[in-house]
């Protein structure tokens, strides 16, 4: 089959997998950037992309506004940063309002499937006079007209225990997350009853095997989990990313690796996701985009690279959906353990 049917096939594989809803289907215009192909290449660079390390995307379901996250060097400062939708265009990036006191690290947004709740991890104290940062936690804000509450803490049942991160959330409900341990954690969740969280617990078999795993991305509707796995025999380097899916009986795959479209040699791949459409993966990857080829070496133009995304910093990426079907088939057609 010809390359162009292959992908024309996966396109329309992928579009019955991750169907979008009735209100998403327009497609969401990503702030004006031509949607990518089957070649992973990096966001909106010079707009999200810019030189510094940026990772983590989170979209309002209808289209309105988009989050990102950005570090300074040393993880001295963590930022999450808004464009919203004007008229026919976009706003240019600005630090969102609760990620603007300097003293705290903000992170990892996330947006539920309906569009009423935003989390996020940060280490801000939960004490407003406070001025030591506490360990990081996920915080949640709800939907106030066209803004957001103040953010509250989510309390002990789901951040006791240690840092906690990436928060990821069912269309049910069901918060997924990651309690830190060394290097990795486990994946977690819990869920919000009459007012009150359920005390965290871990995902059942397979999933946390070892702690050597990293941050997840739940689908809403519970069909998959992306998770960065780090240590296994078919891991391209450092840490990929990998996909575990619920057969029809409600059981689950082992992890397969995504392959070559979001996973490289590269170390710092941590953070992946798919889009609200279903239509795009975004991840985090410090590949780096070869430049520079084929003529003498100038100062300006090595000077230029510290804006580009693929400096070896790490740059926000996105992708065609389609390769997740793949991802999937070969996954179910693994032996049931």
């Amino acid at each position: 089959m010809p390359a162009s049917n292959r992908h024309a096939l996966r396109c329309l594989l992928t579009g019955l997998l991750f169907s979008p809803l009735p209100s998403m289907a327009q497609a969401t215009p990503y702030l004006g950037q031509p949607l990518p192909g089957p070649t992973a290449v990096p966001f909106a660079p010079g707009i999200v992309n810019a030189g510094l390390s940026t990772r983590d995307i989170a979209l309002m379901p209808d289209g309105s506004a988009l989050y990102f996250g950005f570090f300074l060097p040393g993880f001295r400062k963590a930022v999450l940063a808004e464009c919203h939708r004007e008229g026919k265009g976009w706003s240019m990036p600005e630090v969102a309002r609760f990620s603007q006191d300097g003293r705290w690290k903000n992170l990892e947004p996330c947006i539920s499937p309906d569009g009423r709740r935003f989390f996020f991890v940060s280490d801000r104290p939960e004490d407003p006079k406070s001025e030591r940062p506490g360990p990081f936690g996920i915080w949640v804000m709800d939907r106030q007209d066209r803004g957001w509450s103040e953010p509250a803490r989510l309390p002990a049942a789901v951040n006791a225990g240690g840092n906690t991160f990436y928060p990821t959330i069912t269309r049910e409900g069901v918060l997924h997350f990651l309690k830190e341990e060394g290097q990795g954690g486990w994946i977690m969740r819990s869920t919000q009853k009459a007012g009150d969280w359920t005390p965290a617990e871990k995902l059942p078999p397979p999933f946390n095997a070892t702690p050597k795993q990293a941050n997840p991305s739940v689908d809403p509707d519970g069909r998959y989990i992306l998770v960065p796995l780090m240590g296994r025999a078919d891991s391209l380097g450092g840490a990929d990313y990998y996909g575990y899916f619920r057969r029809e009986d409600g059981t689950w795959t082992d992890p397969v690796n995504l392959g070559p479209t979001v996973n490289s040699a590269a170390e710092d791949e941590f953070s992946i996701s798919v889009s609200p459409d279903g239509k795009v993966v975004f991840f985090g990857s410090n590949r780096v985009l070869p430049r520079l080829e084929g003529h003498p070496l100038r100062f300006a133009e090595l000077l230029a690279e510290r804006t580009q995304a693929g400096n070896g910093m790490t740059s926000l990426w996105w992708v065609d959906a389609g390769f997740l079907e793949d991802a999937r088939r070969r996954a179910l057609s693994a032996p049931k353990h």
